[in-house]
């Protein structure tokens, strides 16, 4: 005997007081009613229903049953449900944008991450400086670096990173190493054309231009050029760390402060399904691991 497809025959009988009614709510013979309850009351030796002719009346017994099961049959089907929806979140396609070498220094790792919890998920990662048009161009999510522009997008802040700005030991020593901001304008600059501030640089309270020689919307362009002595650039410091360490480049002006970028993932809307939520908790677990310490929300990639 299924028991618990006998309760869901019992609390039907039950609720419609007839076991002809219950058996049309069950698109079940009279009969198959009859005998699931008899097997139910035989499985629990106890009589749960009086039967006559002209009416069916629950036995004490029969009262406890009803309860206890209507709890049960709810639990059971509630259940079922966040199963198939925790089916369903774990299945599907995300098309995820994020920034050229931001992305390739850190999405493999994370998305490998996420789908070894999510398996039947599959992934569409589309890696650009341009600020795709989520909702144009189906995007589910977009990790995005820098000030956010006005829209109607949602955002989840995941952390922020640093900017160095720095040259090459070649460039400083043909043109002189700069001591103070305003200096800045007599060299030659390394601009990313992507920034929301153009071509200005700040630190602290100054707002400086260096002369522009190179416009590129690629940060490791910018950083090679960098390192071949062509001028001064500002990235940040994930772009950097290699060649810092290794000496082809050095920093400058470390007294003053820079800003730090914004790391967001955005989505067009609260009602995006489980699955990308989820890819948004995995995307803050992982920069949140990588916090230069608790009480910053700098990442160190």
């Amino acid at each position: 005997m299924d028991t618990l497809e006998a309760m869901r025959v019992f609390v039907e009988v039950a609720r419609q007081g007839s076991f002809t009614t219950a058996a049309d709510q069950l698109s079940l013979s009279r009969s198959v009613v009859s005998k699931q309850v008899a097997q139910l009351e035989r499985h629990f030796d106890a009589r749960l229903m009086h039967r006559t002719t002209r009416q069916l009346r629950l036995t004490e017994a029969g009262q406890l049953m009803l309860e206890r099961a209507e709890h049960l049959l709810a639990e059971v089907d509630g259940l079922a449900g966040s199963l198939q929806e925790d089916r369903v979140a774990s299945s599907g396609r995300i098309r995820l944008s994020a920034p050229l070498a931001f992305g390739a220094r850190c999405m493999g790792e994370l998305l490998a991450e996420y789908h070894a919890r999510h398996p039947a998920v599959r992934i569409e990662l589309a890696l650009s400086d341009r600020r795709v048009d989520l909702v144009a161009e189906g995007f589910d999510l977009a990790l995005r670096i820098g000030e956010l522009e006005d829209s109607s997008l949602i955002a989840r802040r995941l952390g922020s990173l640093r900017l160095i700005l720095c040259a090459s030991p070649a460039y400083l020593a043909r043109c002189g190493t700069p001591g103070h901001p305003r200096e800045l304008n007599r060299h030659d600059g390394l601009h990313y054309s992507l920034a929301r501030h153009g071509q200005e640089w700040r630190l602290g309270e100054q707002r400086v231009r260096a002369r522009s020689v190179l416009q590129a919307n690629n940060g490791e362009v910018l950083r090679d050029a960098a390192i071949a002595g062509m001028g001064i650039t500002l990235q940040p410091d994930f772009m950097l760390r290699e060649a810092l360490a290794n000496g082809e480049l050095v920093t400058l002006l470390d007294d003053w402060p820079l800003p730090t970028l914004g790391l967001h993932g955005v989505y067009p809307d609260r009602t995006q399904p489980q699955r990308v939520r989820r890819l948004l908790d995995s995307c803050e677990a992982f920069f949140n691991e990588r916090r230069i310490r608790p009480d910053s929300d700098e990442i160190m990639l």
